[in-house]
């Protein structure tokens, strides 16, 4: 009886570990997405091609900017506007 109820135990926290992953790239998506829309409204570019052209040009520098940053968060110019204060772990987990 005891093993029907261990094995029990085992299935709701695969169930579980199934249902936080789903959770989780969820999440994940919703941050890619959020992003993406602060990154578009804040260069006020529409076409998505366009977008991935002026990404790839400062891709560089971006990188250089957190490598160079010692606490790996970037501090916005205007700290008033809470959107601006991604961190560089945040941007790297959604990779």
């Amino acid at each position: 009886m005891a093993k029907k109820s261990k094995l029990g135990q085992v299935q709701k926290l695969e169930e579980q570990i199934k249902e936080l992953r789903e959770k989780q790239k969820k999440i994940i998506e919703q941050a890619q997405k959020d992003i993406g829309e602060y990154l578009m409204d804040s260069w006020e570019v529409e076409d998505i091609e366009q977008a991935k052209v002026i990404i790839d040009k400062f891709k560089q520098e971006a990188k250089a900017s957190f490598n160079n940053n010692d606490s790996g968060i970037r501090v916005d110019q205007n700290p008033s506007n809470s959107h601006n204060n991604y961190s560089a772990s945040a941007s790297n987990s959604a990779n």
